[in-house]
């Protein structure tokens, strides 16, 4: 949505505001679909920061025209170009019907929307005939414009043979590589401050239903995004119902299916769907196999017995080999003199600890008093430490026995848990139980004989005892698959409806919001519309009063009003004082000037990047009053923009010379095979130099009037072309107009103008006629014979002086051209 009529909702929320939830949703929506998406998914939209409302700022640099080509394309055969000065004013392009001018119109519209609104509603033959039938090569139209960025190429190309859609447009500002035409950024501006109106449009406002006026304003206004917003309020809130609705259908018949199977997750799933408040996180946690009755659910002990694994023989017959090499290894060091050496250790050990422990050195065997005195101790620890290190073998023997003792009993383990404690009777354990209880307890004697008795339990247990696990293992699992292929349908009838249910649940909420912000934009609906249309309103009032002219219809309100297939174009008008319905009062001459105060205004908002407007056709059926009343209303708007009126009427041209309104008219001319040309017909300085001229032949005219006129209007028509050349240097230069008026305002003198004309500072005076005498042979003279003619009687011959004048004129064109 363009940021002006955003600027209009947020106002609007200020005053009315939303909770928190709908403002979010409202805002998405006039974002986009997929914003509104992320929003109702619980990622709410950001609140922008309020812009700057329609028409007012400041004036952005602009664009102008400088000149429109057509080859190969409606009534043009062969390239021809028309010119136009590229800054404020009135610029009409005349000729009769077929002549070939609306080509340029018409053009320029395709060139820069790739369509034409006239044929939007029409069959295919219309669309089948834009192409020139007398011209067979390459049809292209094209635009120069002078902007802020300098001189930029506009055009829009298609291949022979090719259709209407399957053009190329592309734009390239001077000194730069080529580029698509996307790149000019315009698409929002052309909807929202659109330059073009067409006869066609003209005339919808007169014909067809109600609702197209109202889209046709709509488009003017750019308010298609405001009804888009709604639409997709109320889009994404019947998405919403829909989940809920469609999720609640489908609760009696998973019901059902629970009551017809007989497994522990039905129960708590029928409680969880017969809760006014669906509990979804219990049904998604049976789908998922979490414990319905926590570690007394049954198919959690049929999963811990499926998962139960016994002994693993190999292992216990390695570890049997291994307490077998224990024992072997035991006994050979037992019998040697490492293993007396141990014995001994052990003893002298044992005496040396009694005596510390006593405190007393009398022989613990025989009662020899004072033999274990300090002397004896002292030999009896180096006698250990020697003994020790003859006893290695020994001790390296018995520290392999404990490791392979301790490595079966690991394997040794006692009964677990889901068989001492059984919660289904599906299975009988009592037979693995016995089994693994009298694994769980090895004969106990003593070593090495122990190594030898635990290696025999190892090895004519295992087998046994892991047959039975495995059996039963294997029965816990055909038992757990019994009961999931009875669960299966009904598992997936309830993973497909969860997911929607979630949605449903969350719609909801979700519904409601929608539906308030829906309600909120529908409230607000007219009020926005016509809060976008007020800065225009009053301007158009102003443009009616003067094309109305001698009508006896007063224009009241205009509004925008209804929805759906009752939206409207609300117009108060009064007749003779009488109120009355506009369309069903006013002539078609009426409606065309309605169309037109509606279009100008919107069209030069300040806002606007276009600094031109093309017309076409606009006077068709306005009687000679409403003709002047437009020629004066387009002379105002002519003063701040450049205005290009088509017209095969000659009421138009001939108000705007009874006037005397500036105007630059040019002539559209076809001959045969299609071939147009365009000529002009005089701009102010060429009709300036025309009345010079006039006067210098008409005899009539004394010569001293002649010799203070003739300079006068000379220097006029100079003026004039360097007006023109300031304008198109500064505004190519980005100058704001106003600005630029006020400097051409505060210009003294021809050669400040000058100065503005040929370097574009007013400053530069001094350098004027050097650049004239660059320019050409006595233009220099000239240019002082003029600043001079203007307060004195010219002494020389005054058909001498407009001649030069002329040659000046010329030159200072093409200079700037």
């Amino acid at each position: 949505m363009d940021d002006a009529l955003l600027d209009l909702i947020l106002e609007r929320l200020d005053s009315e505001p939303l909770d928190t939830g709908p403002a979010s949703l409202l805002l998405a929506a006039c974002e986009s679909a997929a914003a509104l998406d992320q929003a109702v998914g619980g990622t709410p939209a950001e609140l922008p920061v309020r812009s700057v409302t329609p028409g007012s700022g400041t004036e952005p640099a602009g664009a102008w025209l400088s000149s429109l080509s057509v080859q190969g394309f409606r009534g043009v055969g062969p390239e021809c170009t028309l010119p136009v000065e590229p800054g404020p004013g009135l610029t009409l392009v005349v000729g009769r019907n077929g002549s070939g001018k609306s080509s340029f119109a018409e053009g320029l519209e395709v060139l820069l929307t790739g369509g034409l609104r006239r044929w939007a509603d029409r069959s295919a033959v219309w669309k089948e005939s834009w192409r020139n039938l007398h011209h067979g090569q390459d049809t292209w139209v094209a635009a120069d414009l002078l902007n802020s960025d300098g001189a930029t190429h506009l055009e829009r190309k298609w291949e022979p043979g090719g259709d209407l859609d399957s053009s190329a447009a592309t734009m390239q500002v001077h000194g730069q590589k080529r580029r698509d035409l996307r790149d000019l950024g315009w698409d929002q501006a052309l909807r929202d401050y659109r330059p073009l109106l067409s006869h066609s449009e003209l005339e919808a406002f007169f014909s067809g239903k109600p609702s197209d006026l109202f889209e046709l304003l709509s488009q003017v206004l750019g308010l298609d995004e405001l009804v888009e917003t709604g639409t997709r309020l109320t889009e994404a809130r019947k998405q919403a119902e829909a989940h809920s609705t469609q999720a609640k259908k489908a609760v009696p018949g998973l019901l059902t299916q629970l009551e017809q199977i007989e497994d522990e997750r039905a129960g708590p799933v029928r409680t969880a769907l017969s809760s006014k408040v669906w509990d979804l996180e219990a049904v998604e946690a049976a789908l998922t196999g979490s414990p319905a009755g926590g570690v007394d659910s049954e198919l959690v002990w049929l999963k811990r017995v499926a998962q139960l694994s016994g002994p693993d023989p190999a292992r216990c017959t390695e570890a049997a080999e291994e307490l077998r090499t224990a024992a072997d290894l035991v006994e050979a060091v037992e019998a040697s003199e490492a293993g007396q050496a141990r014995q001994l250790a052990d003893l002298l050990e044992a005496a040396l600890e009694h005596v510390r422990d006593a405190e007393r050195s009398d022989c613990p065997v025989c009662g020899t008093s004072d033999v274990l005195d300090g002397s004896w101790q002292s030999l009896a620890r180096d006698r250990v430490r020697q003994l020790r290190q003859e006893a290695q073998e020994a001790t390296e023997a018995q520290r392999k026995a404990g490791d392979a003792r301790r490595a079966a009993n690991s394997l040794v383990t006692a009964p677990p848990s889901a068989l001492t404690d059984p919660a289904s009777p599906r299975l009988e354990v009592s037979e693995a139980l016995e089994e693994w209880e009298r694994w769980a307890h090895p004969p106990g004697v003593e070593e090495p004989a122990g190594l030898r008795g635990l290696a025999e339990h190892l090895e004519s247990g295992a087998a046994q005892l892991a047959e039975l696990v495995a059996s039963l293992a294997a029965e816990a699992s055909r038992e757990l698959q019994a009961i999931e292929d009875h669960w299966a349908p009904v598992a997936t009838a309830l993973a497909s409806w969860v997911a929607g249910a979630r949605r449903g649940r969350d719609a909801v909420a979700a519904a409601k919001e929608l539906k308030a912000a829906e309600n909120w934009l529908k409230s607000a609906n007219d009020s926005i519309r016509n809060a976008r249309l007020a800065p225009i309103t009053d301007a158009a009032r102003e443009v009616w009063a003067q094309l109305r002219q001698e009508s006896n219809v007063d224009l009241g309100e205009i509004r925008l009003a209804g929805t759906g297939t009752k939206r409207h174009l609300q117009i108060e008008v009064k007749v003779d004082g009488s109120e009355g319905a506009a369309l069903g009062v006013m002539s078609q001459g009426e409606v065309n000037a309605l169309a037109l105060s509606i279009f100008l205004p919107r069209a030069t908002l300040a806002a606007s990047p276009f600094r031109f407007l093309v017309i076409d056709d606009p006077v068709q059926a306005m009687d000679p009053a409403k003709v002047d009343g437009f020629a004066r209303v387009i002379q105002r708007f002519a003063e701040k923009r450049q205005v290009i009126v088509f017209t095969h009427d000659d009421r138009l041209p001939d108000a705007v010379r009874r006037l005397d309104i500036a105007a630059t008219t040019l002539e559209v001319t076809r001959q045969s095979e299609s071939v147009v040309e365009v000529r002009a017909i005089g701009n102010p300085a060429r009709r300036a130099l025309d009345d010079a001229g006039a006067l210098c032949a008409d005899d009539s005219v004394p010569h001293k009037v002649a010799a203070r006129v003739i300079p006068n209007l000379c220097r006029i028509a100079a003026e004039s072309a360097l007006i023109n050349q300031a304008r198109r240097r500064l505004l190519a230069a980005g100058m704001p107009y106003n600005e630029l008026e006020q400097i051409l305002g505060d210009a003294k003198g021809l050669t400040s103008i000058a100065a503005l004309g040929f370097f574009g500072d007013v400053s530069k005076g001094g350098d004027v006629l050097p650049r004239l005498n660059r320019m050409g042979r006595d233009l220099a003279d000239t240019f002082q014979s003029l600043n001079k003619g203007a307060h004195f009687e010219h002494p020389g011959d005054l058909r001498d002086l407009v001649g030069a004048a002329k040659k000046l004129v010329h030159e200072i064109d093409v200079s700037g051209a």
